[in-house]
């Protein structure tokens, strides 16, 4: 009896496997929907619409993104991290902020919530003026903000602990300077303030503000990459400036934990031939899209990282105070 009982529940695991290779192999038979965490306008929705045609060209499937913004991203991270592990939802996943606001409150996810496709963007920060405005250079920012401290409001995109707010406390840290975070939470209500002189100051990525500055409107004052990014050559880094401060968001594609493998494989293929496909490559930058391509083992490594590091800026200051 106890034979037939193990044979029994072998051939239920089998019939189980067998069922699940067979929905690899036809994978995709129907459209897949694609959340992204934030509005319409903003530098992840340009990067996903951007890229959508391509995935869909090689995948063999529609694609259905769906904007679901709210609370800097949690909203659309803690639906990613919901859905059916049936390779029928996947997401933009923004790092470092889907990570760091774990770390100041309970989030319905965590980094175990899911697994990543590639990571198609890195995004550098920078901070921005309107055109007009007494700060003509960073130093101008740093010393007012270490002769009137907290004084003056700088403005993000996200909440607490998005990848900006984090850039401001480096530069606090780096400087001794000291400011009043605003959180506005979407890109668009953030450009509005800023150009209507209702803050002076925003920390934006360099996608969201590239394209006010080519028309005259912003100014930047650095770009918090390693090198001059080609989006803005003429514009110092923080490290050129003094100010040693490296930050920026990275935007990738990631499914629910639990996806079989076999399915994740196909959507990566499709994720890599798409943004190697050269009418893609020009569509990216005309878009202003920084494409930064991160695959396979590479990309899991490089979310560890993110996790590893994101401990030790809280250690050293906890973004939520």
């Amino acid at each position: 009896m106890k034979h037939h009982a193990i044979s029994y529940l072998t051939a239920l695991g089998l019939a189980a496997f067998g069922a699940t290779t067979a929905a690899a192999q036809n994978y995709p038979e129907h459209s897949v929907d694609v959340i992204v965490a934030f509005n319409p306008g903003g530098g992840t929705d340009v990067a996903a619409r951007t890229i959508e045609p391509y995935i869909e060209k090689y995948l063999g499937e529609d694609l259905v993104i769906l904007n679901k913004p709210g609370a800097g991203g949690e909203v659309g991270f803690s639906l990613l991290a919901a859905s059916d592990p049936d390779g029928y939802t996947m997401g933009f996943i923004n790092l470092p902020a889907m990570y760091s606001y774990s770390y100041e409150r309970e989030t319905a996810y965590s980094p175990d919530s899911f697994t990543g496709v590639a990571n198609l963007v890195y995004d550098p920060g920078v901070i921005v003026v309107r055109a007009d405005s007494e700060f003509q250079t960073l130093q101008d920012l740093v010393d007012y903000g270490l002769e009137n401290p907290g004084a003056l409001p700088i403005g993000t995109s996200g909440s607490v602990g998005s990848s900006e707010h984090i850039a401001i406390l480096g530069v606090e840290a780096a400087t001794g300077a000291k400011y009043n975070h605003v959180p506005f939470g979407a890109t668009a209500p953030l450009r509005t303030a800023l150009l209507g002189g209702h803050v002076q100051v925003a920390a934006f990525n360099l996608s969201e503000a590239d394209e006010y500055v080519e028309d005259g409107s912003m100014r930047l004052l650095g770009v918090m990459s390693e090198e001059r990014s080609d989006m803005a050559p003429e514009t110092p880094t923080f490290r050129e400036q003094g100010v040693d401060v490296i930050s920026g968001t990275s935007r990738g594609l990631a499914v629910p934990k639990g996806t079989d493998p076999a399915i994740v494989a196909k959507l990566s293929e499709a994720v890599e031939k798409a943004i190697n496909d050269p009418e893609y490559i020009a569509k990216a930058e005309a878009a202003g899209v920084p494409v930064h391509y991160i695959g396979g083992a590479d990309y899991d490594t490089f979310l560890s990282n993110v996790s590893t590091s994101l401990d030790a800026a809280w250690a050293a200051t906890p973004w939520s105070k």
